[in-house]
This record gives structure tokens, sequence and C-alpha cells, in this order.
């Protein structure tokens, strides 16, 4: 009780309004960074699915770093309205599948391998893939995963973009319409200036590449008016770029936001 916990509460109404006005599909909710300790955790994500349900009847998506905070925020959850989301399961962490069957959730998983990330798009595909089969032996269906075929910075390696786009079109030619691929759009961006129309752009390419969905903030970039954007903008073109591996290091884009020459793509 008290002001602080009422003004949190407030907050927490307003992000969640927020969302809702423009039409998103789940709600992620994530505690790692409240504490390192890991009963913090377990108390904050347990507190926090009880609140923001009370405030919704949109789905939840428990991510963690830490499968036992999923495990104690998917026990909080009331299912008897909507089937929560579990973020995520992977080759190094495939338990997690164990723990989405057992409380009804639609799960994510990754592309991550075993003991660390995927090496290109073949590998990508290859861990996803195994990832997906041991979720069908389970009983899931195709409509129940998610595929995050994993976002790495472009500011790090020029073809990490290129990557993930032919990850995501193998992957929707194997599977077909009815798997979910989705993914951290906003992870594209990091270490560059101007990261809102990196993501933006990534988003789109994601799209047509085959993803039907996105890890994203849609308050601050509506996916209406992202797929508006101005294609032929020098803005987009450069994002663009950026991307598809043809800015090396992103100097271009980089130089040309210094200048103030890069204004939004619309």
């Amino acid at each position: 009780g008290g002001d602080g916990s009422d003004e949190a509460l407030i907050y927490l109404r307003q992000l969640v309004d927020k969302q809702i006005r423009v039409n998103a599909d789940f709600l992620d909710l994530n505690v790692d960074e409240i504490s390192w300790k890991l009963e913090e955790q377990k108390a904050a994500i347990k507190w926090l699915v009880t609140t923001i349900q009370g405030m919704t009847k949109l789905p939840l998506s428990i991510d963690s770093s830490n499968v036992e905070v999923i495990a104690t925020g998917l026990a909080a959850y009331d299912s008897a309205a909507t089937r929560p989301l579990l973020n995520s399961a992977s080759l190094e962490r495939i338990e997690a599948l164990d723990l989405a069957q057992e409380h009804n959730a639609r799960v994510v998983v990754t592309a991550a391998g075993e003991s660390g990330m995927p090496n290109g798009a073949e590998e990508r595909v290859q861990n996803a893939s195994r990832m997906v089969d041991a979720a069908l032996e389970k009983g899931f269906t195709l409509g129940d995963l998610f595929i995050d075929p994993l976002v790495f910075p472009t500011s790090v390696d020029r073809v990490f973009g290129l990557h993930c786009l032919e990850a995501i079109r193998g992957l929707r030619k194997k599977y077909g319409p009815d798997i979910h691929i989705t993914g951290g759009i906003s992870n594209a961006s990091f270490g560059i200036p101007g990261r809102k129309l990196i993501n933006e752009v990534f988003l789109i390419l994601s799209v047509e590449a085959g993803a039907d969905g996105g890890i994203i903030d849609p308050v601050l970039s509506n996916p209406v008016e992202v797929f508006g954007m101005n294609r032929d903008s020098n803005a987009y073109q450069m994002a663009e770029d950026v991307i598809l591996g043809r800015d090396e290091f992103c100097q271009k884009y980089i130089a040309a936001w210094r200048k103030g020459e890069i204004g939004e793509a619309r």
C-alpha cells in the first residue's frame, strides 16, 4: 500500500491501456532487471502477472532468462480466459516445453543451439526445426508455436540482418502459413543511433520475408504507420542498406544521422 504503490499501478495501467489501443496481441512481462536475486524476481513476476491480468483480457507472455521465474509466472496465471505464451524454449533449455505443456501455454521457440548462438541462416533453421519437431511430438500444433530466429545487432556484423531474414524465409517455406515467426526486432539496431528507424525498416523486411509478428513496442512503432512508410525516402533507403549489409560498419548511416540528414521515413 501507500502512495508509491498507487503511482506504480497508475503507471502500469497507462502502459497497458496504450498497448491495447494500438492492438497489441500479447503483453510481454519480464522482471529480469528488477533484481539479481532469484526469489525477488519470482515474487515480482507473481505480483506482476496477477496485477496485469486484473487490468486486461489480453494474453500475457511470460518472459525470462530463468525457467524458474517463468514457472512462477505461469503458476500465477489465470488461464481460464486466455492461454499464456511462454518466452522462451530452446535447445539449451528444452525442458521449458514441458512447462508450457503443463500450463497449456503457447510457446516461443528460439534458434539458439545447445551451447550457444547460431552461426548463419542455415544453423538457425536447423536449431529452430529441432525445437519445432520436439514441440510437435509433445502435442503442440504449429499454431501454438512462435519461432524466434534470433535477431543480432547489425552494428556488430553487417551480415547479421541478412542471416535472420534468410532464416525467416527458410522457416516459412518449410512450415507453411500456420506457424508463427516473430523476434526481438529492436535487437537489430543495438549500438546504432536513430534506432527507431532501423527497427521499423527491419520489421517491414522481416514481414516481407515471412514473419507474422514481432516483439516490439507498438506504441513507439505503430505497425499501421510503419507499413505506410515512404520506401523511396532517403531515410528508408539508408536504413535498408544497413540491414541488408550494404553499409559496412553503418558508416554512411551514422555520418548522415550526425549531420541531421536522416529524418522520418513517413
